[in-house]
């Protein structure tokens, strides 16, 4: 009797293997379709996203001429991806370049002390490089010169 009872089991056994077979082979098959669908979706949403994303920029900012969010670049994107409002977002990405953008020292004076800028005037920094003498020679201009600082 358990010879039997094996021997009717295992036909059961084998009819199950087909049947998983075929459903593993469908499967297989889904996978690039599922892909594919999911990949449309979240086209989807970040077109959605860039949307919505461009109507709030063009709000706050009428002055810039905003055409699509990429030309905003990678830096505006990693913010956004990490959850950062766009506005706060373009104005962080602003201030660095500002602080980044190198800034052109000011012109220096003649080493003798005498300006070469505006006929009349002289910078701050020209009048602390001068002698007790120059000062004295050009108190008028200094004295006009120190409205302006």
């Amino acid at each position: 009797m358990n010879q039997e009872n094996k021997t009717k089991s295992l036909p059961q056994r084998e009819d199950k293997a087909p049947k998983e077979a075929q459903g593993s082979m469908k499967m297989e098959q889904e996978i690039p379709q599922l892909l594919a669908e999911l990949q449309a979706l979240r086209q989807r949403e970040r077109d959605w996203v860039f949307r919505e994303d461009l109507e709030k920029l063009r709000k706050a900012f009428p002055d810039m001429a905003l055409e699509s969010i990429p030309q905003l670049g990678d830096d505006f994107l990693k913010l956004r991806s990490m959850g950062i409002d766009p506005i706060i977002a373009l104005l962080a990405i602003r201030q660095a370049e500002e602080v980044m953008r190198p800034q052109t020292p000011p012109m220096m004076g003649p080493a003798d002390g005498q300006s070469e800028g505006e006929e009349g005037f002289f910078a701050p920094e020209e009048v602390r490089r001068m002698t007790p003498e120059q000062v004295e020679q050009n108190l008028k201009k200094i004295e006009k010169s120190q409205r302006r600082w």
